[in-house]
């Protein structure tokens, strides 16, 4: 039996469960927690190449599988995202178990899981940007969250990766053409170029990064929070699929008179202005909701550029600066989610002044989150910032300043946002943090500080990474 069956499966018998069990929270919440956290073990315990006996039946996870006329095919670096969308779910879930973020989350979370594994199981790799966006507008609904009024964020998402389709199409066109004609290279070199425009759209480095910051701002927290880790686990997945079996990607340019101009070179010139004007904005923030945006897209920038650097920084950097953001994103959010309900969904200064004098746990876990994604020392997020700093400076130390400066700026707002929740309590009425919000949000502050003392428990990860993307030739 093939991986691809049970990746598909399971969570969708769970979504089913976990709908009909709605009224009951605690259970349903557990089962959908539970039923994430067994994807995520899975994917990451079963060997890719290998049988393995689950529940009487003989698996193997890389076997294709055909659904609809399409084949389904799990590569290794697939089957470590899809563990990792998992298990980020799972910590989504965790959080949301006190905290409401719509009624359809965690069923519908469950059935985004498969239809996202699916994403980058899917054969062939042309059509996986079209799924993508389909996907995408099925996301719509635990964006929205039924919430009335804007809807940016839920449309906006969609930009990108709807015009990135038909470059692919195209490009996957030229492609085939190329290998019926081997002497014509511009037909390559006319498809290599569109493959890697399309993969900028996905990748969205600055100045595309306008829907990421929607996403963050207008979704509910936590949902938030997994939907911009999966759309970064998913476009980087792609990108190194693209790499492996496409060696023309490596070193084409996007204007034929620019060859400076390569996707690498873009990606760290478009992420290291992310990182600057995501710091300069979060420094003149006045709203929670957006500094913590402007902090994930900080996060995000660092990622980018570590891609764009490719061989100087390896996979493994990449994979430490995502795994780092998605701990931050999720710490943040909940304590962004609890403060955004006690609020009344308002997030500005004027609506949470004093807040953290009754929340003093959650505040915590929010600020101690949102600097964890500017990579201060002392949080989890330090390693792989520092990390990333080390080989900027051995390549060019004034990139490295300007990321630095970035990051300073969060810390300004940070301090703002300080000062404003530990000020004069505006809403007297405001009730305390209960016992499970406390606990929660100390597992959460558990989880931004103790990697940061024992940094070493990073190595299986790392390792497990490697393994997975080794056939890849660079970002």
């Amino acid at each position: 039996m093939s991986g691809a069956i049970l990746v598909l499966t399971l969570p969708l018998l769970a979504a089913v469960l976990v709908y009909l069990l709605r009224r009951w929270p605690l259970p349903s919440t557990l089962l959908a927690g539970v039923a994430a956290l067994s994807v995520g073990v899975l994917m990451w315990r079963w060997p890719n190449d290998d049988l393995v006996l689950f529940l009487g039946r003989v698996v193997r996870p890389n076997v294709p599988f055909e659904l609809l006329g399409q084949t389904l095919v799990m590569s290794p670096a697939a089957q470590w995202a899809i563990g990792f969308m998992a298990i980020s779910l799972a910590g989504a879930y965790l959080g949301a178990w006190r905290v409401s973020q719509g009624r359809s989350f965690f069923p519908f979370g469950l059935v985004l899981l498969a239809l996202f594994s699916a994403v980058l199981m899917l054969e062939p790799i042309w059509l996986q940007p079209l799924l993508l966006v389909g996907v995408l507008c099925l996301a719509v609904f635990v964006i929205q969250a039924g919430r009335e009024g804007s809807t940016r964020g839920a449309l906006r998402v969609l930009w990108l990766p709807t015009i990135a389709v038909p470059l692919f199409l195209i490009a996957a066109w030229y492609f085939g053409q190329a290998a019926l004609d081997t002497s014509d290279s511009f037909l390559l070199q006319r498809a290599a170029r569109l493959t890697s425009w399309g993969l900028l759209l996905l990748l969205a480095p600055w100045p595309l990064h306008g829907p990421a910051h929607s996403l963050g701002e207008e979704a509910p927290p936590l949902v938030g929070a997994w939907l911009l880790t999966v759309l970064a686990v998913i476009n980087i997945t792609m990108l190194q699929e693209f790499l492996v079996r496409f060696e023309s990607l490596q070193g084409i340019s996007l204007f034929p008179n620019l060859p400076f101009l390569r996707l690498a070179e873009l990606l760290v010139i478009g992420g290291i202005i992310l990182c600057l004007w995501s710091g300069v904005a979060g420094a003149l923030e006045n709203d929670l909701s957006r500094l913590w945006s402007y902090a994930a897209l900080f996060a995000y920038g660092a990622i980018l550029v570590a891609l764009g650097l490719g061989a100087e920084s390896s996979w493994a950097l990449v994979w430490l600066l995502m795994i780092t953001r998605t701990a931050g994103l999720m710490v943040s959010g909940y304590g962004r989610a609890v403060i955004r309900q006690r609020a009344g969904s308002v997030t500005d200064f004027d609506h949470v002044q004093g807040h953290g004098t009754r929340l003093p746990w959650i505040t915590a876990a929010f600020l101690l989150g949102v600097l964890s994604l500017a990579g201060l020392p002392l949080t989890i997020g330090f390693a792989s910032q520092w990390a990333l700093l080390q080989v900027l400076g051995n390549r060019d130390w004034l990139q490295a300043v300007v990321i630095l400066a970035g990051a300073v700026g969060l810390v300004v707002g940070v301090m703002r946002s300080v000062r404003v929740l530990l000020g004069p309590l505006k809403n007297r009425l405001l009730e305390r943090e209960d016992r499970l919000l406390i606990v929660l949000a100390v597992i959460g502050v558990l989880v931004v500080l103790l990697p940061a003392i024992r940094p070493q428990i990073w190595r299986p990860l790392l390792s497990a990474v490697v393994t997975a993307f080794a056939s890849t030739p660079g970002g």
